[in-house]
């Protein structure tokens, strides 16, 4: 579960970056090394992270029948060994390498897969980003451009008991409905940088209401419930907690 977290973690910082290979190269480094019990270079470490791919269909099964879609496991390897030492990692170079990169890295999350175990805790993104209702929308929009979210968790504070509160999510589709199809600068800026709190007491945004799943919830469980509800939050029912969420995209 460790080092898949990691690779997903370095993944999305590779998306997020097209140049920041270098996450997803130490993280793979990082498995290598436990695997192998003692630290090396990336090299060193290719016939146990081939035997850990082959866990994964993906690695080489299903790319040697679609040659033309997919590379195989050993060669996107071998490919990122070599280009890791070349000195030139800037531009279009960079970019290939970190696609490359990526791909190693959803393999291997593939076949760490295989010893997980079939409940929501082993699939949820920990230590999920929330949003709070005295940031401004402005704030909200931005985390989440920056790390492609679609939803952020909201926790709605019970006037007498805080605990006792309520979670919600925001959508993107919420954001963009509040901000509206004008392109009128002065109209939008006002309306990014009014307050969560503020748009919502003025009925101009509206969250979904969310139910905290158990830790323990099966997958077969949270499938039938993201069919509707799109993302799940895992934590104890009505407390602050939350432990992490889950969405059909981490199960794919």
């Amino acid at each position: 579960m460790f080092f898949a977290d990691q690779l997903r973690t370095a993944r999305l910082a590779a998306l997020a970056n097209a140049e920041a290979f270098e996450e997803i190269i130490h993280a793979v480094e990082r498995l290598g090394s436990y695997i192998e019990g003692k630290r090396s270079t990336l090299g060193k470490y290719r016939e146990a992270l081939g035997c850990l791919a082959e866990q994964s269909w993906m690695a080489e099964k299903i790319p040697d029948q679609f040659r033309g879609l997919l590379t195989p496991f050993s060669e996107l390897q071998e490919s990122v060994r070599v280009a890791r030492n070349d000195a030139l990692h800037q531009g279009a170079f960079a970019r290939h390498l970190t696609k490359h990169a990526i791909e190693l890295a959803i393999v291997l999350e593939d076949a760490l897969g295989q010893y997980k175990k079939p409940y929501v805790t082993d699939f949820m993104v920990r230590n999920p980003v929330f949003a709070e209702f005295w940031q401004p929308v402005g704030f909200i929009r931005q985390q989440m451009l920056a790390n492609s979210f679609s939803y952020l968790p909201v926790f709605m504070d019970s006037e007498k008991a805080p605990d006792t509160g309520e979670w919600f999510v925001i959508s993107d589709v919420a954001i963009a409905e509040y901000l509206g199809a004008e392109r009128d600068a002065k109209i939008r800026d006002l309306r990014l940088a009014k307050s969560l709190d503020e748009a919502l007491r003025e009925a101009l945004i509206t969250l979904k209401p969310a139910t905290p799943f158990d830790e323990g919830t099966t997958l077969g469980l949270a499938l039938k419930h993201l069919s509707t509800e799109h993302v799940l939050l895992v934590g104890r029912p009505k407390r602050r907690g939350l432990l992490g969420i889950l969405t059909a995209f981490d199960l794919i």
